[in-house]
């Protein structure tokens, strides 16, 4: 039986990425959720991802490899999935018209997104969310405002699946906990102002406390104000990175400016047995473990309180085989099933 190909598109990360970059270097997180995702598709179906920003290309295995966008005319694909950028349907329907079309879309929509309902009506395509939270309101969205509403009359429903990011079951190492280290690593446009001013009120009362900051790479820091109780760590890569969470005594996201459609950080936070105080926005309540507390970012009271109690005794938080391989790739099957 022959295998069907799978082509994601990634119009929009400057740098070339594949498998070894999760190992190498940092990478931001819907970048490494296309490489295990296209990892794990492997198993079962051919899977390029071309990049407008690769040059050459890296043939991995017989069913994975990593092109320049350029070459995508050499391929015949059953599925294309195009990374976030809407205007790319059209010309993948053009370039693919035998292709059943997806947009794999990683952050919240505005209102105003409605407005690209009758693009995906005649494309036909299917957005892809990252968890059931996303997809409801992607959902509302598309179909339940008064603008989406009112090209119900010329516009089909648009169909909205979920599929989570994949996140591997940590090894069962030992790591030593250190109770004043708080961890923040995402791309600082992610409330890190906010949070800084959060760790800097905490401070009074907590002197003890010291917070590393990580990122990504991708985003500048904007010229920010640090503190000799704020460390920072830089670009790490993932191995390094998840030590430093599993030693901390927890991610420290006190932030209500940025919602996350899956938040890895949550995710691999708990897969470490590590906490993370954040606020009730996006899919935090759905990801993080149900012995995770969410907090209010704008009650400081309320942040010492917690951590206080944190410091004394630790919940249990552990890993969610909902992130599994295998559920990450029965969730995509059921979609290209539902789409055949």
């Amino acid at each position: 039986m022959n295998r069907k190909t799978v082509l994601f598109l990634d119009n929009t990360y400057p740098k070339a990425y594949q498998s070894s970059t999760l190992v190498e270097q940092a990478i931001g997180g819907t970048e490494a959720s296309v490489i295990k995702t296209a990892q794990i598709l492997s198993a079962h179906y051919n899977v390029v991802v071309a990049q407008k920003y690769r040059i050459e290309s890296c043939v991995e295995s017989k069913s994975l490899q990593f092109i320049p966008k350029f070459d995508i005319n050499s391929i015949h694909p059953d599925y294309v999935v195009v990374l976030r950028k809407f205007p790319l349907l059209a010309q993948m329907q053009k370039q693919f018209p035998q292709a059943q079309l997806f947009l794999w879309l990683h952050t919240f929509k505005n209102t105003e997104y409605a407005f690209k309902k009758p693009g995906l009506a005649k494309t036909k395509s299917t957005i892809i969310c990252n968890s059931r939270t996303h997809q409801l309101d992607t959902l509302r969205l598309l179909n339940n405002t008064w603008l989406a509403k009112s090209f119900a009359l010329f516009s089909l429903k648009t169909t909205v699946h979920y599929c989570y990011n994949p996140v591997a079951k940590p090894e069962n190492k030992k790591y030593k906990r250190n109770l004043n280290k708080l961890l923040f690593f995402s791309s600082p446009n992610k409330g890190l102002k906010q949070v800084i001013e959060c760790f800097n009120h905490l401070l009074k009362n907590k002197p003890n406390l010291q917070l590393y900051i990580a990122n990504p790479g991708y985003k500048e820091d904007d010229g920010m104000k640090f503190n000799d109780r704020i460390t920072i760590l830089g670009s790490l890569p993932h191995e390094e990175m998840m030590q430093h969470v599993a030693e901390s005594l927890c991610v420290f996201y006190p932030q209500d400016s940025f919602a996350e459609t899956f938040g890895l950080i949550y995710a691999e936070a708990n897969a470490y047995q590590t906490l993370v105080l954040a606020h009730d926005i996006g899919a935090a309540r759905e990801i993080l473990h149900h012995n995770n507390p969410l907090i209010d970012t704008n009650n400081y009271q309320q942040i010492e309180q917690t951590i206080n109690m944190w410091q004394e005794n630790y919940p249990q938080v552990n890993y969610n085989p909902q992130f599994s391989d295998d559920f990450i790739l029965n969730q995509w099957q059921s979609l290209f099933l539902k789409n055949t």
